[in-house]
């Protein structure tokens, strides 16, 4: 059988949203253009919101309802009203402000463990509310000990100022001194719009973990629902602020020792090689990848790095590294004939390992038509004149070229021969809510013929992507047929499982009509419940500061299949478990798993040893500040 290896690709940035935070990036986005051209996407799909509030909690009072807001006569301008810009601004300047002045002392207290403090923050009409039955959630190992609690009906506990600061208190005594703290808010907004001077409620996440105890790292967070005055640098100065707190969530993790260590330079890898965009004048979205073989089969793990500076004097674009059987990886690029100075084109594009010729050796495949043939692990070899699989690709035309996102590979007709699927991310959308992009550039399903001999079978098996911007793709067994099916990501709309037939073609299905995985950047299959079947995981686009914009827009401005394809832009990644005979069901939200960041590339695998998979969810959204993401 051929031998296939595992590769991990991972991205950096957005190409449209890179470069700018979300504070910046939502005032371009909602005050010019992203309603404005909304209406050319719309559609009848019917999908559904997913929340940030947690299916248990039932707090119905936090949703702002946009039926209290003036209905604009002029709504279906398709442009929001100057009025209403300015009150999106003023909610997220009084959502910094709340952040930054307000919270910043209740959170000093929490860790400092000054109940008196904390007291002197509520009001004298404060109302507290926690937790009446409880719903938990819990992992417990040799290794991790995690346990998330949160409201199991709508009922509630009342709580006084007292209790509840000691709660808070206790809740982060165990980190110690040296714990540090951050706040989140996921929704602001007045309790009345028309009258921003009295109470306003927030949906906000308290993080304190300690990381500086390396031997037994630690974090616990909250999820509550506050009451506050109008955010003023001024009213935080005094005490009483703050008249209602109802606790929703509280999670608790703690390992036994570090779960990861940075040991890149230990294993002789110099990162200083490689492109980093927070480091270089010139920032670039896509600069490479990584990806994981044994091209030498010695049962090690060897890496091609892609991602290479470049700088004049040094002019490494791609880096093979070897493992070694003691630890550690060693430069072999040269070694193998893939030095630069032969190959300077592979910059910031995808490749692949795998055996095409069946002889037993991984050869290379890069996205952009070239193929490097695997002696016996000794030595790769240019076999682009040997392949047709340059021709097949486009023939090294620049319009083909530019447009290449990366293959995933499969023998999808089960002949004995692993066949590439070539996804492209070509064109840009005139909407950010369109269904489908219908972009002119599609991807590629080549068919090995053998003697590296390749036929372009994409119209025939119907696998082109439908004109989506495709940024990944993976193979699976949705349906345990023992066929391999194919599912294609889309950036700006719904993905699509191609359901493969065997006979040579694939059947469309959406696997659950209900929900839209737009924005997604990465996917990661695999079965989490052990159930016997393989699920999705899809990387997509999340922004608290989205959610509080969109979730902000007044009653009537727009069409309500517009509003819900809004909220598509921003509810994140999402889960599809797969429950057998292609029922699918979206769980993320439920699970918790949507609200990474600007998710890119994601992977499941078995970390802890335990038999379950466990999730790795990377962002690739580059903020102003690197130690503070906007994500």
């Amino acid at each position: 059988m051929p031998r296939v290896s595992s590769a991990i690709s991972l991205g950096i940035t957005c190409r449209y949203c890179r470069f700018f935070p979300w504070s910046v990036r939502w005032r371009w986005v909602v005050g010019v253009s992203l309603l404005s051209l909304g209406i050319l996407g719309c559609g009848s799909e019917q999908t559904e919101h997913v929340d940030v509030i947690p299916e248990a909690t039932d707090d119905v009072s936090l949703v702002y309802d946009r039926s209290t807001a003036p209905i604009n006569p002029e709504a279906l301008l398709w442009s929001l009203e100057k009025e209403d810009q300015e009150y999106l601004w003023d909610l997220e300047h009084h959502s910094n402000l709340l952040v930054q002045y307000g919270l910043r002392d209740v959170g000093a207290a929490v860790v400092g463990q000054r109940v008196k403090d904390l007291v002197e923050q509520f009001s004298s009409d404060f109302s507290g509310e926690t937790f009446s039955k409880v719903r938990k959630v819990m992992i417990n190992d040799a290794i991790i000990s995690s346990v998330r609690r949160s409201a199991d009906d709508s009922e509630s506990r009342r709580i006084d100022k007292a209790e509840l600061a000691e709660f808070l208190v206790a809740f982060a005594q165990p980190l110690g001194d040296s714990a540090r703290f951050r706040f989140d808010i996921k929704r602001i907004f007045p309790l009345d719009r028309q009258r921003l001077d009295d109470l306003w409620t927030a949906l906000v996440v308290l993080r304190v973990w300690n990381d500086r105890v390396v031997a037994a790292p630690q974090e616990v967070s909250l999820l509550f629902r506050l009451v506050f005055e109008r955010p003023s640098k001024e009213r935080f100065a005094s005490s009483g602020w703050i008249h209602g707190l109802k606790l929703l969530q509280v999670a608790d993790s703690r390992a036994q020792r570090s779960l990861f260590r940075e040991v890149t330079s230990d294993l002789g890898i110099d990162s200083n090689r490689f492109y980093d965009n927070w480091k270089e004048t010139l920032k670039k979205e896509n600069p490479g990848g990584i990806y994981a073989c044994d091209f030498n089969r010695d049962n090690c793990v060897d890496l091609l790095i892609t991602d290479g500076r470049n700088p004049p004097a040094e002019p490494d674009v791609l880096c093979l590294y070897q493992g070694l059987a003691g630890g550690g990886f060693r430069d072999v690029t040269q070694q193998m004939g893939l030095d630069a100075a032969r190959y300077r084109e592979v910059r910031g594009i995808h490749a692949v390992f795998v055996d095409l010729d069946n002889d037993g050796w991984e050869d290379l495949v890069f996205s952009r038509g070239d193929i490097w043939k695997n002696q016996q692990g000794k030595r790769f070899v240019h076999w682009r004149v040997a392949s047709s699989y340059y021709q097949v690709t486009g023939g090294g035309a620049v319009e083909a070229r530019e447009e290449f996102g990366g293959i995933t590979v499969a023998d999808y007709d089960r002949d004995g021969l692993v066949d590439l699927y070539v996804h492209r991310s070509g064109g840009t959308p005139k909407s950010w809510i369109e269904d489908v992009f219908d972009s002119p550039v599609r991807n590629l399903l080549l068919r090995n013929l053998g003697d590296w001999k390749f036929e372009n079978v994409t119209q025939q098996s119907g696998t082109d992507g439908g004109g989506r911007v495709v940024f990944s793709s993976a193979w699976f067994d949705a349906n345990n047929d023992s066929w391999p099916d194919l599912y294609v990501i889309n950036e700006f709309g719904d993905g699509i499982l191609y359901v493969n037939r065997q006979d040579g073609t694939f059947k469309e299905v959406d696997v659950d009509p209900k929900t839209d995985d737009f924005g997604s950047m990465g996917i990661a299959t695999g079965d989490i419940d052990n159930n016997g079947h393989i699920d999705l995981y899809l990387g997509g686009m999340y922004s608290k500061a989205g959610s509080r914009v969109i979730g902000n827009l007044p009653e009537g401005i727009y069409p309500e299949e517009v509003v819900d394809k809004l909220d598509r832009l921003i509810s994140g990644s999402e889960f599809y478990q797969n429950n057998g005979e292609l029922n699918f069901h979206a769980q993320a939200s439920k699970l918790q798993i949507h609200d990474v960041g600007w998710a890119w590339g994601p992977t499941l695998a078995d970390f802890n040893n335990d038999g379950w998979l466990d999730l790795f969810a990377t962002a690739g959204y580059m903020s102003r500040d690197r130690t503070k993401p906007d994500g």
